[in-house]
């Protein structure tokens, strides 16, 4: 199932409800903005990390060959126990060769330590989409819960040194607790 992915102004309309806005348009690391505003210890589980082909949306949006195998990192954002945020970042061969170094030492880490304090790293594009029942990163994104509802997620794509990745990030309900008291 092909998602719509598609512009802030779009997608703004059809949000109602402020909690989720404030996480989903949130500009910097998405896991310092989580780790600063819920109660709780903020860290990251690790799901997959792995040498695989690229869905075919992620293959179009960093303009792979059709059969290329790129390194995806799956994760967790998690407060506590709960899963907030599921992370699935997509990168190419030829990314990950120049930036081996960087990416091999991540382990638990978040990501966005790197991308947003590097200044060789940029966000070059961001797009939303609402993520239905069904479909193969709503099933990814709550693996192992009995998550019954649309999801929303969010497509970005950055470069490290003019080298393209990508990570989509999908919001699970819990995300609308995280607040601090």
């Amino acid at each position: 199932m092909d998602l719509d992915w598609q512009d802030k102004s779009i997608v703004a309309k059809e949000l109602t409800d402020s909690r989720l806005t404030v996480f989903l348009f949130q500009n910097g690391s998405l896991s310092r903005f989580i780790e600063d505003n819920c109660n709780g210890k903020f860290h990251i589980e690790l799901k997959n990390e792995s040498w695989c082909q690229a869905l075919a949306n992620e293959i179009n949006v960093l303009s792979l060959v059709d059969d290329a195998i790129t390194f995806i990192r799956e994760s967790w954002l998690k407060c506590d126990d709960r899963r907030l945020v599921y992370a699935r970042t997509v990168i190419p061969q030829t990314t990950f060769a120049r930036e081996r170094r960087t990416l091999q030492q991540l382990g638990n880490k978040p990501l966005g330590n790197i991308l947003f304090s590097d200044s060789t790293s940029h966000q070059t594009s961001r797009r939303y989409a609402k993520i239905p029942l069904g479909c193969n990163l709503h099933q990814q994104a709550t693996a192992g819960s009995k998550i019954a509802s649309n999801l929303w997620g969010r497509q970005s794509i950055f470069n490290i040194n003019n080298n393209p990745l990508l990570i989509t990030e999908v919001f699970l309900p819990s995300i609308l607790t995280c607040t601090k008291s």
